[in-house]
């Protein structure tokens, strides 16, 4: 079988994104190397950086000039040059190194794509206000010269079906946007799942350690910055408590926030409030989701309403973010206007007032994963951009390892 040389350009390589790669590695028409380079002094503020371990793939570090608002990763230009890949797929559209290196694709014969996430906003006038960024938008408009030489990619890979739709408004045909959506190791976590049932003695002493008086579990995963919003999930605790209601929160994550927000559980006299610092490991992570009844994000939407979902735990969060495109009001989580302490607080009532609406929430969850939004369906959309495929994102069900 022909092999398709891929050349994948990334900043770094998070973690998340290392089990995505090495399935891509494993198929037997793609050949894949993927470039990456140190993190961006934002990306360090952040403590966001390259897994420690990425084998079983190819890869190659370049290095990386970084001025604040402007990024360039050196030697990827001399390495499709020299190289000659079938395939090079690079995010962070618009960027100059990336539409540099598009250009060249474009003289060399080389497909080129696009990984894009899509935009983070769910109304339309936020939408709109998001395209209208930078001076060159605003100024030029449809004339803008950036977002034409974008348009000259051969494709887009988008996380959602609404990132697809974003992008065919934007000028790409609808057969040259392929959804690969974003999923956590959807495998690993169902492995991880049946190992820790098997262990109920453990469960039930760490859902006794969060719940000494059989209150209900929320739980936020995420490091501790100011776009987490933790700030706004203690504020509709205080209210929540104040009518009644008996919850504990579990806070995983650390960051420069991390004592502004213990302080601030105090002053609100919250009882039960469990920061638990950083854990990396998958593994021990899928134990929390085990015991909670309730995941929150009231800042930025991440990965981690992934993982909540596959755990059947129903999810509650911001409508900001590329992950809260996957999250259907009613069905398999809420949303609630970001900052917006009263609607946080309504929707947390509604869910601790019934049982019966958590389960369906979480089942709902559960479902979206196994059907929708797992490993295997990223991979295949992936697969599908690189050789030239139609999409499948439309079908019913992807039979997999990870259905399980």
């Amino acid at each position: 079988m022909a092999e398709y040389r891929v050349y994948l350009i990334q900043e770094i390589i998070p973690s998340y994104r290392v089990p995505v790669f090495r399935r891509l590695s494993d198929l037997e028409d793609v050949g894949l190397t993927v470039f990456y380079s140190r993190g961006t002094r934002a990306m360090k503020r952040e403590n966001l950086k390259s897994s420690s371990d990425i084998s079983g793939f190819r890869h190659v570090r370049t290095g990386l000039l970084d001025f604040g608002h402007y990024i360039f990763q050196l030697g990827v230009l001399l390495r499709v040059l020299g190289g000659r890949p079938d395939v090079v797929i690079a995010g962070q559209a618009g960027r100059l190194d990336r539409l540099l290196l598009l250009a060249l694709c474009k003289m060399l014969g080389i497909r080129f794509l696009w990984f894009q996430g899509g935009v983070p906003y769910t109304e339309e006038w936020q939408i709109k206000r998001h395209d209208q960024r930078g001076f060159l938008n605003r100024w030029l408009k449809h004339y803008n010269p950036k977002a034409a030489l974008t348009l000259k990619a051969d494709g887009v890979i988008a996380y959602s079906r609404h990132a697809k739709q974003y992008y065919m408004e934007h000028g790409f045909r609808a057969d040259s946007v392929w959804v690969a959506p974003n999923s956590p190791d959807t495998a690993a976590l169902y492995k991880y799942k049946k190992e820790w049932l098997g262990h109920s003695e453990i469960l039930s002493a760490e859902r006794n350690r969060f719940a000494p008086s059989g209150e209900k579990v929320l739980f936020i995963l995420g490091r501790l910055n100011k776009v987490r919003k933790l700030d706004v999930l203690l504020q509709a605790l205080s209210k929540l408590q104040d009518t009644g209601h008996a919850v504990s929160l579990i806070v995983i994550g650390d960051g420069g926030e991390r004592q502004n927000l213990e302080r601030f559980a105090k002053d609100l006299n919250l009882e039960n409030i469990y920061f638990e610092g950083a854990i990396y490991d998958e593994r021990e992570l899928a134990k929390y989701f085990l015991v909670c009844d309730i995941f929150v994000t009231p800042g930025v939407s991440s990965i981690a309403i992934k993982m909540a979902m596959l755990f059947g735990v129903p999810v509650v969060t911001a409508n900001y973010g590329l992950e809260v495109h996957d999250v259907q009001e009613g069905v398999n989580g809420c949303i609630f206007p970001m900052d917006d302490v009263n609607a946080l607080t309504e929707k947390l009532g509604a869910l601790l007032k019934s049982n019966e609406l958590m389960t369906r929430l979480g089942q709902g969850g559960a479902n979206t994963i196994r059907y929708e939004i797992n490993i295997d369906r990223m991979i295949q959309g992936f697969h599908a951009a690189i050789v030239g495929e139609p999409s499948q994102e439309d079908s019913t069900e992807l039979e997999g390892e990870n259905n399980g």
